[in-house]
């Protein structure tokens, strides 16, 4: 005779690995909803109002060609600054597009990009060399570099003022463009994800080249 109490328990067994894909799927969900709000949180949460006429601090770091690069060569040079990492699932892409599109636009004009990468333990000079060529980077007039975890967060924070962390098993940054000066000088920051944003950084460029 049949157990009726093996056959709940075989029903339980059943329920729980059809159950357990929807489960795993839901910390998923859940994690990336997680990390997408700290992130807008963060970004909305960055005051920039008393920091744009700050200027960039010294930092040396190492580019994707493997060569040494800080603040100094970039002396005398407009270029735009972002944080990202090669790995990131969401906004990283569209960031690094949005680049590509500037890069393009102003193609015949002295105008230089750098991203930080906010994963520097996996994110080596190698592996940003590959996210360049696969974006169709001009490694002449765009920079990405990698180096010291803490000096690149100090950087991010302390330094242009936006945020870039590790949490979790992710790595939450800003979202902003930073528009610098010849002089180094913070010009001004914008919203990769906002149109009026980066139509008014285009402006502030070709504002910035008649100077």
């Amino acid at each position: 005779m049949e157990n009726p109490t093996d056959n709940l328990h075989q029903d339980e067994r059943k329920l729980e690995k059809s159950t357990l894909p929807w489960v795993v799927l839901g910390v998923i969900i859940v994690g990336i909803a997680g990390y997408t709000l700290w992130s807008t949180f963060q970004t909305n949460s960055e005051t920039t109002s008393e920091v744009v006429s700050a200027n960039v601090p010294d930092f040396s770091l190492i580019n994707q060609q493997g060569q040494p690069l800080g603040l100094s060569d970039l002396e005398g040079k407009i270029w735009v600054a972002d944080f990202i990492f090669t790995h990131c699932p969401t906004i990283c892409p569209v960031m690094t597009q949005e680049m590509v599109n500037l890069q393009s636009e102003f193609d015949t004009e002295p105008v230089y990009f750098v991203s930080f990468t906010v994963d520097p333990e996996r994110d080596t000079s190698e592996v940003l060399s590959r996210y360049a060529m696969q974006y169709g980077v001009d490694e002449k007039r765009w920079h990405f570099l990698t180096g010291e975890k803490d000096q690149i967060y100090q950087l991010a924070n302390e330094g242009f003022k936006l945020a870039a962390a590790k949490h979790g098993g992710g790595f939450p940054h800003s979202t902003k463009f930073v528009l610098v000066t010849t002089d180094g000088n913070i010009h001004d920051y914008y919203d990769s994800r906002s149109k009026p944003d980066m139509k008014q950084l285009r402006t502030d460029v070709k504002a910035l080249l008649k100077k």
